[in-house]
C-alpha cells in the first residue's frame, strides 16, 4: 500500500537544502539505499534548479517500499522543455536529460494548466538483504 506526501516550496534556492532534507526523509520512508536517496534528492535538485527563482512549485510522492513516485509542478514549460531535449549534445556535457536519466528510473512530462507543465519521476530501488 503507498502512502501519498504532497508539499508545496517555493522555487528560491535558499530552500533547496530544506527540499533536499525532505526528500531525503521520503526516501527513507521507501526503505532506500544512501545511493537511491542521494540519486532521487539530485533528480529534484537539478529540476528545481532549473525552473528558475520565481513561485512556488508542489511536490507530490507516492511512496512503497522499494519505489518512490515524485511529481514536481506545475513549472514554466519554456525553459524546462529546452532542458528536457537533447539533441546533438557533445558527451562531456551535462544536461537536465542527461542528469534524469542517470539518476532515476523513468520521467515523463505532463501538460499542466495555462501551458505549465508537470515533470513525473520514478525510482525504483531493492536493498540487499
Amino acid at each position: 500500500m503507498s502512502e501519498r506526501i504532497t508539499l508545496s516550496a517555493p522555487l528560491d534556492e535558499v530552500y533547496a537544502p530544506v527540499v533536499r532534507l525532505i526528500v531525503g526523509g521520503i526516501a527513507e520512508r521507501a526503505d532506500f539505499g544512501f545511493e537511491a536517496m542521494d540519486d532521487l534528492q539530485l533528480a529534484i535538485e537539478r529540476l528545481l534548479a532549473e525552473a528558475g527563482s520565481l513561485g512556488h512549485v508542489a511536490l507530490a510522492f507516492e511512496v512503497e517500499k522499494g519505489h518512490v513516485r515524485a511529481s514536481v509542478g506545475p513549472l514554466h514549460s519554456d525553459s524546462l522543455a529546452k532542458a528536457l531535449q537533447e539533441p546533438d549534445v557533445p558527451p562531456y556535457k551535462l544536461t537536465l536529460a542527461r542528469i534524469l536519466n542517470t539518476v532515476v528510473d523513468s520521467y515523463g512530462v505532463e501538460n499542466a494548466e495555462d501551458g505549465h507543465i508537470v515533470i513525473r519521476l520514478d525510482k525504483v530501488t531493492r536493498r540487499p538483504g
